[in-house]
């Protein structure tokens, strides 16, 4: 898959500068090896019927979009990328398993669903954005609920600043500020999105 004409580093740039195209291009580009690895993890007859390999895959690409849209990523080569994608996905393949199999929902006592039932579960599910304009939405949501400090480390990733730059700008160890930022994209991007 790991074809060398694609500019991931320049996609990336313009996801950060919002151009759903360069959103739309990678998600088709890496979406059938994304759903592979899904489709090969989701074993469970039982699972299967509740969770969807698309789903999880629209929560993957949402989740690193916002990511890169944070400035969280930095991704050159397209393999990377690729092994990048094929990690979160068994990640959230891995928690949609623990939710439908923890007690309360263990869907594995389920004894039957028609295909009608499962289309209406399916539908009363939180749905998951799944076009470019749609993400762009929730990054600008991400962006709205970060503190000003966040704001601003966020504006200056997006900028192409590295945390050592960062860091030097306001006053503190890039580290510290990278681990603060991070843990905040994960704790808003929980909020807007399924399995992030």
């Amino acid at each position: 898959m790991a074809d060398e004409s694609i500019d991931i580093a320049e996609l990336i740039r313009q996801i950060r500068r919002g151009q759903p195209a360069a959103a739309e291009q990678l998600f088709r580009y890496y979406e059938p090896e994304i759903r592979a690895e899904i489709r090969y993890r989701l074993r469970s007859t039982a699972v299967r019927r509740v969770v969807d390999s698309q789903d999880i895959c629209q929560s993957v690409m949402i989740s690193f979009f916002l990511r890169v849209g944070a400035g969280q990523y930095e991704i050159a080569e397209p393999q990377e990328l690729l092994q990048l994608l094929l990690k979160i996905a068994r990640n959230k393949t891995n928690d949609a398993y623990r939710a439908q199999l923890a007690d309360k929902r263990d869907v594995r006592r389920v004894r039957s669903l028609d295909a009608a039932k499962e289309l209406e579960e399916k539908v009363g599910r939180e749905k998951v954005a799944t076009n470019a304009a749609e993400m762009a939405d929730l990054l600008q949501e991400l962006e709205r609920q970060l503190s000003t400090q966040e704001f601003e480390i966020a504006s200056l990733r997006r900028q192409g600043f590295q945390w050592d730059e960062i860091g030097q700008k306001m006053g503190e160890s890039p580290e510290a500020l990278r681990k603060r930022f991070h843990r905040a994209v994960e704790r808003i991007g929980r909020t807007l999105t399924p399995w992030f």
